[in-house]
């Protein structure tokens, strides 16, 4: 006896079929629109950062800038490392291990005059009155330039500071083999002073005075004198770039520029939330001291006529030739080097951006 479908049997059959494919065809539907999704997100660059230092107040804002997400807006991934000092900011960028770097735009000056062929260049200027200096304690008595011959001074060779101390010396008068030197880590220069192994160290104003605060000494007794007192007007730290990130990739460059900067301008408006930024990836450091320091660089090297009126991130193209001009002859540097040589406004964000809060 043949075998007979039921009419009733069959309409189930052809439905559930029907609803069979129409739910396979939404299914590869979507497939195809997470796949298409998954493949229309941009590629993430991820960079390397040399900051100037530890992770300390001075750079707070790079993970600031992190932590709100800027970064990652403009597609970069970034990896940030503390430094020695500018010295090797300016290495690790001429090396080409590092894409960008926070370091002494003078000491990029000197690094791209004897190494063209991987001379970076600053794109964006924070720190518009040099913070190098001259720390002493009130004992040592050292209250003028001449008051440094005899005297033990201590320094890192990778610092800003000690690298640019010749040409100090050379514009008051102090004659160099009348210094004595010790050299140890930046990170234990405080200490050479403490032990009294020195009578005086070079660094930048704040690094040094919170460094010798944190240990108990008094404000009082810590005294300091400015590289720029001597007509040395020189810019200090700024955003440095590679030449090889410059020249491959200049729209990640301009997007690294306006994320920093974002981090940058919201650090000056709200110091704490850039030191609590800081806190997260630095556990250890001493959210009070760090805020003080970070405070002091807003106000004497960030805040100034020039970046009040400029807004931060350019500079002035006649001073900073004369500072070119003064440190080429000093370091007597090969070739004519000129500001071109070490800072590129090509990269700035809009002025609106920039202006301090």
């Amino acid at each position: 006896m043949a075998n007979t479908i039921h009419p009733v049997q069959h309409g189930l059959e052809r439905r559930a079929l029907v609803a069979f494919m129409a739910l396979t065809a939404m299914a590869a539907v979507t497939l195809t629109g997470a796949m298409s999704s998954v493949f229309a997100q941009p590629a993430v660059t991820e960079v390397k950062v040399s900051l100037n230092a530890p992770f300390d107040g001075s750079n707070a804002a790079f993970f600031l800038a992190q932590e709100k997400g800027y970064f990652a807006a403009e597609g970069i991934a970034v990896n940030m490392d503390p430094s020695g000092g500018s010295g090797e900011v300016a290495t690790r960028i001429g090396g080409g291990a590092y894409d960008f770097g926070f370091g002494d735009i003078n000491v990029l000056l000197e690094f791209n005059a004897k190494n063209p062929a991987s001379a970076g260049k600053a794109v964006y200027m924070l720190y518009y009155r040099s913070p190098l200096s001259i720390a002493s304690f009130a004992k040592a008595n050292i209250n003028k330039p001449a008051d440094l011959a005899g005297k033990k001074m201590g320094g890192s060779l990778t610092d800003g500071a000690y690298k640019l101390f010749p040409v100090y010396a050379g514009m008051t008068g102090v004659k160099p083999d009348s210094v004595k030197w010790e050299y140890g880590d930046l990170r234990l220069r405080e200490a050479m002073l403490l032990k009294g192994d020195v009578e005086a160290i070079l660094g930048f104003d704040s690094t040094m005075y919170f460094g010798l605060v944190r240990q108990g000494i008094k404000p009082a007794d810590i005294k300091f004198l400015y590289y720029s007192d001597a007509g040395m007007d020189l810019y200090g730290n700024g955003i440095i770039a590679s030449k090889k990130i410059l020249e491959t990739k200049p729209a990640v460059v301009k997007g690294f520029v306006a994320a920093a900067a974002k981090g940058w301008r919201d650090a000056v408006a709200n110091p704490a939330a850039a030191i609590a930024a800081l806190k997260k990836q630095a556990p250890l450091v001493d959210e009070k001291l760090e805020m003080e320091k970070l405070q002091w660089l807003i106000k004497n090297q960030i805040t100034t006529l020039e970046s009040t009126a400029d807004g931060m991130g350019g500079v002035r193209a006649a001073r900073l030739d004369k500072s070119v001009a003064v440190l080429s002859k000093a370091f007597d540097l090969p070739g004519k080097p000129t500001s071109a040589d070490v800072f590129t406004n090509e990269f700035l964000p809009p002025l609106a951006s920039r202006k301090l809060p």
